[in-house]
């Protein structure tokens, strides 16, 4: 296992150091060149083929950065590469397997960043920014490949033992509701439902990444919560239209008002600050 400090960037770069020709592989004569670097003295020549062909999975005669971190790290287990698929697949709007400038455009503000604010970067610029921190192993070309993004998840995976934590951590990150005991989601918005018949219940804005205040009406629709009136969003100052747009009763008045009862559920709340 790679201890907490041996990141996957810093991987990268040590990769990048070692592939002289810059072919984004490494044959055996830059594989031996970067052992006799890093002062593996002891090694022999059978020492060190043994341990390339150990990275050559698939025996091509070259060592891909793929390769080679499949070699130094513990791979995750399904439990957290479903996780890690799931954090992927909502991100990638458009779904064409990449994630882009595109996909994150209405899930993050990036006129609030302080270098849009300052003027030296655009919102662009930010959103690539943003996608080269997942992009790893490859040229900074502000697209997330799967495998990308899943080398990214396994290094953070490599430094987290509990497994409950790892789904709590990509749960709560990516907004990604469920869960069950305490590595259930934490992180979603909850809010106050009066319903027409007086009742009131503590919702949640199910995988709410990218929901404003005012698409929540339309997202508890969607969860099957028929019979609200009024939302509570900000602790009790009671904003019955959830933030904006046409006020709720107006919004239902037109729904069916016979539906499942809603759900209590539970009404601790917490936020994470992107930037």
């Amino acid at each position: 296992m790679l201890p907490p400090d041996s990141g996957i960037h810093g991987l990268g770069r040590k990769f990048r150091i070692m592939d002289d020709d810059g072919s984004k592989s490494l044959c055996m004569s830059e594989f031996r060149k970067a052992m006799v670097e890093m002062r593996f003295h002891d090694l022999t020549d059978a020492d060190i083929r043994h341990m390339f062909n150990y990275f050559d999975r698939d025996g091509d005669g070259t060592i891909s950065f793929d390769e080679f971190i499949l070699g130094v790290r513990e791979p995750m287990n399904e439990r957290r590469r479903r996780l890690v698929r799931m954090a992927f697949e909502k991100m990638d709007k458009d779904g064409n397997g990449l994630l882009e400038p595109s996909d994150i455009v209405d899930t993050f503000d990036a006129s609030q960043h302080p270098e849009v604010m300052s003027g030296h970067w655009t919102e662009e610029q930010v959103f690539r920014e943003f996608l080269d921190n997942f992009d790893v192993g490859g040229e900074k070309d502000g697209v997330v490949t799967p495998q990308e993004w899943e080398n990214y998840y396994a290094n953070v995976s490599s430094s987290i033992d509990n497994d409950d934590y790892f789904e709590l951590m990509i749960r709560n990150a990516w907004r990604l509701s469920g869960g069950t005991g305490w590595c259930a989601n934490s992180a979603n918005r909850r809010v106050m439902v009066t319903h027409t018949d007086g009742r009131q219940t503590v919702e949640e804005i199910r995988d709410d990444l990218g929901v404003r205040p005012d698409q929540y009406g339309a997202r508890l629709r969607e969860q099957g919560v028929y019979t609200a009136a009024k939302l509570d969003t900000q602790g009790g100052l009671g904003d019955s239209n959830g933030g904006g747009g046409p006020s709720l009763s107006q919004t239902y008045a037109s729904r069916p008002q016979t539906a499942p009862a809603a759900r209590t559920v539970n009404p601790n709340h917490r936020t994470t600050a992107l930037w």
